[in-house]
């Protein structure tokens, strides 16, 4: 079963191919162009137990490629939070094009062969965390393949199923809450 694409509602499309414009001039057609829903983690529900369901909405990014090895990543605001879709952020270069050889391992997992599953953008910013999240549509597990992040475990080569990926990043959410200080002189 092939991993699904999630389409853009059309004024996403329309602002992001805008945004495109403004930030790179007159170009060719893109070869490949992916929209993923971004959701969000907090460093504090994740200490405290939230599950991969409990991912919220907080926008999507475009990933798009050239003939030329070109690679953009662009996000942007969920519409259904902030009224129309706006850009947030370019990101060109090595970055984006990570993104684009994670999709294509994901498309590869044996785990697509039984299941269908739904390409997502995961953020968890406590633990400095970025992610392709591949949310499962029948009755097998999600599964996280990191793009970038500190924890060494959570590296660009892993590929967690949830109970996993969810030990090793409550693990290190659990050290940074722990950091924190409730001391109001502390910087």
């Amino acid at each position: 079963m092939p991993l699904k694409f999630v389409p853009p509602p059309p004024p996403v499309y329309s602002t992001f191919q805008q945004s495109l414009l403004d930030f790179m001039g007159a170009h060719p057609p893109a070869v490949h162009v992916y929209h993923l829903p971004v959701g969000t983690l907090g460093l504090a529900e994740l200490a405290a137990g939230a599950r991969l369901h409990d991912v919220v909405p907080s926008g999507c990014r475009f990933l798009a490629s050239w003939a030329d090895a070109t690679w953009i990543s662009c996000e942007m605001t969920n519409p259904t939070l902030y009224g129309n879709a706006q850009f947030r952020s370019f990101t060109t270069g090595e970055f984006a094009g990570v993104a684009f050889a994670r999709i294509a391992q994901a498309q590869g997992l044996d785990a697509m062969q039984s299941e269908d599953y739904e390409l997502h953008f995961l953020s968890v910013p406590g633990i400095y965390l970025e992610a392709l999240h591949l949310v499962c549509q029948g009755i097998g597990s999600d599964l996280v393949l990191p793009l970038l992040s500190i924890d060494p475990q959570l590296g660009p080569d892993a590929v967690c199923d949830e109970a996993t990926f969810l030990a090793l990043a409550r693990a290190s959410a659990a050290a940074r809450v722990g950091m924190t200080s409730t001391d109001p002189l502390s910087s």
